[in-house]
C-alpha cells in the first residue's frame, strides 16, 4: 500500500511543478532567459574534391577555351594588341583553369 501512496504524491507533485511553471510571468519580473542551444560547429570546404584535381577536357574543347579567352582578351585592348601575345596569355589562363601543371 506504501507504493501507491509514493506513486499518488509524485503524480501530484509533478502535476504542480507542470502547473507552475506554465504560469505567466508577473508583471515588473524580468523572465530569466533560457540558456541558448548548443550550436554545432559545421566545417565547410571551399570546394568538392572532385574540382581540385585536374579537369578532362579534349583537344578540341580546350583549342575552343582558348580561342575564346584570346578574343576577349584582344577585345578589352580594343583589337589593338599582338594577337600571339593574347593568345598565349589566354593559354595560360586557360591552363591555370583546368588545373594543367605546365
Amino acid at each position: 500500500m506504501a507504493e501507491t501512496t509514493s506513486k499518488t504524491t509524485t503524480k501530484k507533485t509533478v502535476a504542480k511543478t507542470a502547473t507552475a511553471s506554465a504560469k505567466p510571468a508577473e508583471k515588473g519580473v524580468v523572465a530569466a532567459k533560457k540558456p541558448a542551444a548548443a550550436k554545432v560547429a559545421v566545417k565547410k570546404t571551399a570546394a568538392p574534391k572532385a574540382a581540385n584535381k585536374a579537369m578532362n577536357v579534349t583537344a578540341e574543347q580546350r583549342y575552343r577555351m582558348v580561342a575564346e579567352a584570346a578574343y576577349y582578351r584582344a577585345e578589352k585592348n580594343q583589337f589593338k594588341s599582338d594577337s600571339v601575345r593574347d593568345w598565349i596569355e589566354a593559354e595560360s589562363d586557360i591552363a591555370a583553369i583546368l588545373g594543367d601543371k605546365k
